[in-house]
């Protein structure tokens, strides 16, 4: 029996197909090459057929690859038919949101009051949890929309961005970099880094320690679970320093010192809208817009990364 391939691996195909390459349909996807290179190699090997011609610029289908994706893209559209939710098809029905952890509380709560105003006549029901968690809970149908952390593999769901945050480094307040307006990660190598395991958010560790490997960065890490207030406290001590985001900056603690980070843009957290399935009644993208209104830079009652120490 020749081994199966999965929607996944049809949807890899298609991207690649359409995008004429896999670095374009990595960055299309939001995820990695490599990942994408294996889900294709795996696909072939199930069909017994070679897809792509891989050439200097690019890719070309090859005669089975041009017999399969007309196929390929039938199953992936009758697949997206009998994933549409219930709720799309009954007016007045509730909608399950899932928001980011990478979000601040303060703007979690505005967003679930905007929309709730965008939406007034559609029961929502607004959780907060970690991205990955929130995309398969997207693809089993147990949410309808979400806010998901960029990068991370969104493959099979309809995604618009809708904010980009850039990185502040929290320092001790006494550290010599303290008063700097801005810090660079090579310039904290006295102390250690603060940093999630990997199983917190795979695909945005990967991320960054692609990005930390690329400019030769190399810190020494203590491993701790994200947002907690005991790390903040560590800093404060001189024990070490951490990369902040959006919901961690907000964290407030005396003697920790935050500055704009100098690769924060390159290592920004993004926050992407995701649904699964059509948006018929347009319900998706009017919570997209809002949340890229309330959550832009600049928008009222947002606070900025403060500079207590």
């Amino acid at each position: 029996m020749p081994p199966a391939f999965d929607l996944r691996q049809l949807r890899y195909f298609v991207a690649v197909a359409e995008a004429g390459s896999f670095r374009a349909a990595a960055e299309r996807l939001h995820i990695s090459q490599p990942p994408l290179s294996r889900q294709v190699a795996d696909l072939e090997r199930a069909l017994g057929a070679r897809l792509f011609e891989r050439r200097p610029s690019g890719v070309e289908l090859t005669p089975a690859g041009r017999d399969a994706l007309p196929r390929a893209e039938a199953i992936l559209r009758q697949a997206q038919e009998l994933a549409q939710a219930p709720a799309h098809a009954v007016p007045g029905a509730g909608m399950r949101i899932g928001l980011t952890a990478a979000i601040a509380v303060a703007d979690r709560v505005r967003l679930a009051q905007a929309w709730k105003r965008g939406l007034p006549h559609i029961p929502l029901e607004v959780t907060a949890g970690f991205t990955r968690d929130l995309v398969p809970a997207l693809r089993a149908r147990r949410l309808h929309f979400a806010l998901v952390g960029l990068p991370g593999d969104v493959s099979g769901l309809e995604t618009r961005e809708v904010s980009s945050s850039p990185l502040v480094a929290a320092l001790p307040g006494r550290h010599r970099l303290a008063r700097r307006k801005r810090v660079s990660l090579l310039e904290v190598a006295d102390l250690p880094l603060f940093w999630i395991a990997r199983a917190s958010s795979p695909d945005y560790h990967d991320f960054c320690r692609r990005y930390f490997r690329a400019i030769g960065y190399r810190p020494r890490t203590i491993l701790v679970e994200p947002g907690l207030m005991q790390t903040f406290e560590r800093i404060a001590a001189g024990e070490g320093w951490t990369i902040a985001n959006g919901s961690s900056i907000e964290t407030r603690v005396r003697a920790v010192a935050y500055r704009p980070l100098a690769e924060g843009a390159d290592l920004a957290v993004r926050v992407a809208a995701a649904w699964r399935g059509p948006d018929t009644e347009g319900r998706f993208a009017r919570l997209a817009a809002i949340a890229a209104r309330i959550l832009r830079p600049g928008s009222p009652n947002r606070r900025a990364p403060g500079r207590r120490a």
